[in-house]
């Protein structure tokens, strides 16, 4: 499996998680908070032009763990531009995904030739409304939430 990275301090002792969940062969690169300050990437700058100091802060970290788990895959790294659906382009040849959430910002990618597809999502450490778990997690997947919260409360 891909070796989870931190690509920013951690605000609170957070644990890398998406990489354990994903197939080998995709790179994951995770951050528990922003660096102040960071600038946007050259090439990206229209795409949050507009936005808050906030969104422009979770906008720039998780676009950097995508540069970064990049370079890890040997790509040729350089601005990633949206689509029409504001989705994120990738290199040719590469399939990946990006998340954020509060205090949270992951990206996974990987070869075409590894996956065809990708997603990751992340969500606020909260309890599910009832019913919805069953629809979102995998099988074991509720078992290795439930020892993480016991391991890491709050």
């Amino acid at each position: 499996m891909a070796s989870p990275q931190r690509a920013a301090p951690a605000a609170d002792p957070g644990v890398a998680v998406i990489g354990g969940l994903l197939p080998r062969g995709v790179e994951t690169v995770e951050a528990f908070g922003d660096v102040p300050g960071e600038p946007v990437h050259p090439g990206e700058e229209d795409l949050v032009a507009r936005a808050v100091e906030t969104r422009r802060r979770e906008f720039v970290t998780t676009r950097r763990c995508a540069r970064e788990a990049l370079a890890r895959l040997g790509t040729p790294i350089g601005p990633i531009r949206s689509g029409m659906r504001r989705e994120p382009l990738w290199p040719p040849g590469v399939t990946g995904s990006m998340t954020h959430c509060a205090g949270y910002r992951a990206a996974a990618v990987a070869s075409v030739g590894t996956v065809a597809a990708l997603g990751i999502d992340a969500e606020p450490h909260e309890p599910l409304p009832e019913g919805v778990e069953p629809s979102v997690t995998a099988p074991g997947e509720a078992e290795m939430l439930a020892a993480l919260a016991t391991t890491y409360p709050g």
